[in-house]
């Protein structure tokens, strides 16, 4: 095998490198759009409920009717909208997560094919005489395919954990919405029978 054949197949692996590359920073431009959308959309309805919940504060016509409007099911629905929020947040990032760790399943696939491909093409061209070279040739190419799947299962451990914290404040927000909730049952109870 001669230098420009080498250099032909270093070029194919690097290419699909930056075609995976490409894949990649499209995702993160969808994923970042959605969650923009997200942002936007809570920001406008959060707004827009301060706005009637000023609105109506202000057209109070005594503290007690104030009181009323500042109860704990306004904080309760505030934390079901928080909740929902964080919940279409979730769900955003763990389908970007998915894509993200089967993009790079698929790319570490391409490029241990490729780098074996390769590997096996210099070993099948090799000059008499050269198998100690080849030898190490092969073991170092190892070394470097097993530091991929060291990353693959890096990169699924890192979004398994990502995934696991995303859970853990949701159930957190639902669990202080639960709390609200309970808190306030007692409280209307107690208003209503004065």
């Amino acid at each position: 095998m001669n230098q420009e054949q080498i250099t032909t197949k270093l070029s194919q692996i690097n290419s699909k490198g930056l075609e995976t590359s490409f894949s990649l920073s499209e995702a993160a431009l969808e994923n970042a759009q959605k969650l923009a959308e997200l942002n936007y959309a809570a920001s406008k309805d959060a707004l827009v409920n301060v706005q009637d919940g000023i609105q109506q504060v202000l057209t109070a016509k005594d503290p007690k009717q104030v009181t009323e409007l500042l109860n704990a099911e306004i904080f309760q629905a505030v934390g079901i909208q928080a909740a929902a929020y964080q919940k279409k947040v979730s769900k955003v990032l763990r389908d970007g997560n998915q894509e993200f760790v089967n993009v790079v399943d698929a790319s570490i696939d391409q490029l241990q094919d490729g780098f074996q491909d390769w590997i096996n093409t210099v070993a099948a061209n090799a000059p008499a005489g050269s198998d100690v070279f080849l030898s190490s040739f092969k073991t170092t190419y190892g070394s470097a395919l097993q530091g991929f799947e060291q990353f693959r299962a890096a990169s699924k451990e890192a979004f398994a954990t990502a995934e696991k914290t995303a859970d853990q404040a949701l159930e957190t927000v639902q669990g202080q919405i639960a709390q609200v909730k309970k808190a306030a049952t007692p409280a209307s109870r107690s208003r209503k029978a004065a």
